[in-house]
């Protein structure tokens, strides 16, 4: 699971003017803000400005917010199955196009949605496919030319991509190049294709795509992609900045001086341009830090200021460990999992909240993820991708120099948790079949607390239990493991089997599109807490007895919520704080309004 850690302040993205030695910035104008439902297993919101000028569309978890420029006129469109990743405007600017995918990944397609009626049409639906011509079922990242004629987009398989042109009614195709990693393919006002190519780990330009790295760009890599001026004698683009983040930028195209147009306390990218040219980017507002809460509900209390989540605790309930780091998602993310995730500790009995980590765990350039102690303290797990594995690793407490892998054949593998009598671990990890669909499983495996010797893991046996079981607790007895599934989109509940298998039962059921939301048992057995909407809109803390009954609302405060964890006494539940938004900007001063 992609975890994304990192922090900002809570004011707008600053859109400062240039150092006295750049040509002034445009002035920035925010048009819309996208919010995203979690942290976990979530994309950055797509968008971008209609051709026209007149309209701003950008997803919002399963939906796509169409928003009228000359006023406030909003429409949503939608949902789809599951998060909406990639969309492009029609050249006419009536329409979208929106990329979809089932929830359990099976199928994935292209739909065009009329922005003035909201329906919806599959695109080249009914069209026999010919021969030689990828299908709209396997492209990505697919764009149009100005004139409607035809789109580009991208096909991805046994390691290579291909860069493809095809005719609006997808009835020819011609590819135009093939390399190892091939990205954002953009067409220029005079018909030439551009692309982003990776190689030996640096991004690089390539106009046309299908020649190599342009020399005039070489002192940027852009990122996410690039837009052309009506006349196309100017491209915009991203590129980091000195410390990290993307900033926006633009130069001739074929060469000269770049000029940077725009930069935030995080990144800035994404370029859109309309016919008149003017300019609209985003920038990502990322915040997340943990707190608690009385277990019977109260005024919270922050544990941590700076970026930390996924939080456990010790056995003692003096410490609480977390996921950490600087992650980026547009810069970091074609990088995965090599990216900037640490596990660390934090005083939890402390009263004013911490500023950084005590005491690091585990760091490296990889995600690490979703700590958790043995019963006896000695012992450490945790989710890592260490030398490019997706698994379970074990480490000693008192020198955790030394991780080894426990489990095996992983697949977007979630966080794993000490059974209370310190002989189990359980954790959940994706299945997949040959369709392509996926689903995820628990697995268990033996082990002994007092010398760290594990036996052999295996998948818990739930029969013809069709769902996503996700994170996974143990009951105090350790002979049950309660475990929240998706059901499908918004559909969540919550399960317990027997440690050996056998059939789950299911004890209460609520509607959230958080999918990777994190449940956590008390100590006594009692209470099950897990995340879902408030009566306020904002993602809560939530418990209901084990087994089923009334549920309770434990939180109240205005702050998007998730990952709970009940400290060993079970007095206090800790959890995670969020803030995951993309704010789209306009720039003036570029072109002239229509």
């Amino acid at each position: 699971m992609r975890t994304l850690t990192s922090l900002l302040a809570l004011a707008s993205p600053a859109v400062v003017a240039l150092a006295a030695c750049d040509p002034p910035a445009p002035d920035a104008v925010l048009l819309a803000t996208a919010h995203q439902m979690g942290p976990v297993g979530y994309r950055d919101p797509a968008g971008g400005v209609s051709p026209d000028g007149r309209r701003l569309a950008y997803s919002q978890g399963r939906y796509v917010v169409v928003q009228d420029l000359d006023g406030d006129t909003q429409r949503t469109l939608g949902p789809a199955p599951s998060q909406v990743r990639y969309l492009t405007w029609l050249p006419d600017s009536r329409g979208v196009l929106v990329h979809e995918r089932s929830f359990d990944r099976r199928r994935q397609d292209w739909f065009v949605y009329d922005v003035g009626t909201g329906e919806k049409a599959t695109l080249w639906g009914g069209v026999p496919f010919r021969e030689n011509v990828p299908r709209s079922t396997e492209l990505l990242e697919l764009s149009w030319s100005p004139d409607g004629a035809w789109l580009v987009g991208v096909r991805r398989g046994g390691g290579r991509s291909q860069v493809w042109r095809l005719a609006a009614d997808g009835q020819a195709g011609e590819l135009l190049a093939e390399d190892n990693r091939l990205s954002y393919p953009v067409v220029s006002p005079d018909g030439r294709v551009a692309c982003i190519e990776r190689s030996a780990g640096v991004q690089r330009l390539r106009l046309p795509c299908q020649d190599g790295p342009v020399a005039w760009m070489e002192d940027h890599q852009p990122y996410n992609g690039a837009a052309f001026s009506p006349d196309a004698e100017s491209i915009y683009y991203a590129a980091p900045g000195d410390d990290g983040a993307l900033e926006l930028w633009t130069r001739p195209v074929g060469g000269g001086d770049a000029r940077r147009l725009a930069w935030a306390n995080r990144d800035a990218y994404g370029p859109s341009v309309t016919r008149t040219g003017e300019v609209v980017y985003r920038t990502q507002h990322y915040m997340v830090s943990i707190s608690t809460v009385p277990a019977a509900g109260g005024e919270p209390r922050r544990v941590t200021t700076f970026q930390s989540e996924t939080p456990s605790w010790s056995p003692s309930g003096a410490e609480l460990a977390f996921t950490f780091g600087g992650w980026r998602l547009a810069t970091d993310d074609v990088d995965y999992p090599d990216i900037d995730q640490q596990i660390g500790i934090v005083d939890a009995t402390s009263r004013r909240p911490s500023s950084a980590p005590d005491r690091v765990v585990r760091d490296s350039y990889s995600e690490d993820q979703g700590m958790h102690w043995s019963p006896n303290g000695r012992w450490i797990v945790y989710h890592s991708h260490i030398d490019g594995t997706d698994d379970i690793y074990l480490v000693s407490a008192a020198d955790s120099s030394a991780p080894r892998m426990i489990s095996s054949g992983g697949h977007e593998t979630g966080w794993p948790r000490w059974s209370p009598d310190g002989r189990w671990i359980v954790f959940p990890s994706y299945l997949h079949a040959p369709s392509g669909a996926r689903r995820s499983v628990l697995h268990v495996i033996p082990v002994s607390q007092e010398t760290g010797v594990v036996g052999f893991q295996r998948q818990v046996d739930m029969g013809d239990f069709l769902h996503d079981a996700l994170q996974a607790e143990w009951t105090p007895d350790s002979q049950h493991i309660v475990f929240e599934a998706a059901e499908g989109a918004g559909k969540k509940a919550l399960y317990w089997v027997s440690r050996e298998g056998g059939p789950p039962t299911r004890f209460h059921e609520w509607e959230s599109d958080q999918v990777h939301s994190g449940i956590a048992v008390s100590p006594d057995g009692a209470w099950v807490a897990y995340v879902g909407p408030g009566r306020d809109g904002f993602f809560q803390i939530h418990r209901v007895p084990f087994g089923g009954g009334r549920a309770e609302q434990l939180t109240i405060d205005p702050s998007q919520k998730t990952q709970p964890a009940y400290d060993p006494t079970g007095v206090r539940l800790a959890y995670t704080v969020f803030a995951y938004e993309a704010r789209f900007w306009r720039i003036n001063g570029l072109g002239s309004p229509q």
